[in-house]
């Protein structure tokens, strides 16, 4: 029977990005999946989608809609992505589909989960997050996964090392303590260029602190947003995540494919993907000193690094690759009874 994919935001983060990564991998297991979501959304352009918009998390002409569209497909299953879909499908007017899966991408969860069936959480910290607001709910960990594109592990660079960070311009993605360590660096008589990609709220912010602490174009270098990562991953000599929230952080996977030694802060997401430190270094949080410290570290030892990024390649395609991830969804959809 069809299942419905739910997924109501307008924007194309991760949040999104891994509603259609769901998608492509229960239809590539074999299963008929009709995705819903705003017509301007990133699952929009899939040949079995219909649109539907929302005005707010308890909308209840939505639910009605919703309601009509899940008889219309009759549809045994339900997926919702993010807090205003499980607010959606989990609304009286929508009527229950027999199996309502809540997939939880991070600790901003909202009362409505507790009404799914079950919790499909992106890491252990945000199913033990969940298990804790919610006891009775049952949880389990399925791990974000991607298309990922694997490139040929780094050299030793020839000339001036390339730092490569991604991500929203947001206060949560730490960026402006990653400046503070280029700065450390630049005092030290180190050079390295740092490019980040990405654009958000922070990005007036950021420039006017590089600014503030002296670091022309030659240090660093706002990219705007890059779509698709890859050649700029490929250009990278170190990648380096700051974030001082991140409950996955699928970015750091793409860079172990991409074959690029990997620094990111000690923290949820980040240190799970990373095996605690075994395929990339890690940092604490909000230290800049740390920070610089690991980025010397890696710029002394090429090799050292470079044999820990190929182990990193390894790890990443066979975890988070998207054969992987659909290997996860049959599993699951075998465990309940799809």
């Amino acid at each position: 029977m069809p299942i419905i994919n739910l997924m109501t935001a307008k924007g194309r983060g991760g949040l999104e990005s891994m509603a259609l990564r769901y998608h492509q991998a229960l239809e590539a297991a074999g299963h008929q999946v009709i995705s819903i979501g705003h017509p301007d959304g990133v699952l929009a352009g899939l040949p079995s989608f219909h649109p539907l918009t929302t005005g707010f998390s308890h909308d209840p002409v939505a639910a009605l809609k919703l309601r009509h569209l899940m008889r219309h497909y009759r549809a045994s299953r339900l997926f919702a992505h993010g807090n205003r879909a499980i607010s959606l499908a989990t609304h009286g007017f929508a009527g229950a589909a027999r199996q309502t899966v809540a997939v939880v991408h991070n600790f901003r969860f909202k009362p409505d989960l507790s009404k799914v069936d079950q919790a499909l959480c992106v890491s252990d910290a945000v199913r033990g997050a969940v298990q804790q607001a919610f006891p009775a709910l049952k949880a389990r960990v399925v791990e974000n996964f991607m298309p990922l594109v694997r490139q040929p592990v780094k050299s030793p660079p020839a000339a001036v090392p390339v730092i490569a960070a991604l991500g929203r311009l947001h206060v949560n993605k730490g960026f402006d303590r990653l400046l503070e360590a280029m700065a450390l660096l630049r005092d030290e008589g180190i050079s390295a260029t740092l490019r980040i990609a990405g654009d958000g709220p922070e990005r007036a912010a950021l420039t006017a602190q590089a600014a503030h602490l002296g670091l022309g174009p030659e240090r660093v270098i706002f990219s705007g947003w890059v779509d698709p990562v890859d050649p700029f991953l490929a250009q990278a000599d170190v990648f380096v995540l700051p974030s001082r929230v991140e409950p996955f952080g699928l970015v750091v996977a793409e860079a172990m494919a991409a074959g690029v030694p990997v620094i990111a802060s000690h923290i949820d997401g980040p240190q799970a993907i990373l095996g605690a430190g075994q395929f990339g270094l890690m940092v604490p949080p909000e230290d800049p000193t740390a920070l610089a410290v690991a980025l010397k570290t890696v710029f002394a030892d090429w090799p050292k690094a470079l044999g820990r990024a190929q182990q990193a390649q390894a790890r990443a395609l066979e975890t988070y690759d998207q054969p992987a991830g659909q290997a996860r969804l049959s599993a699951l959809m075998q465990e309940i009874g799809a």
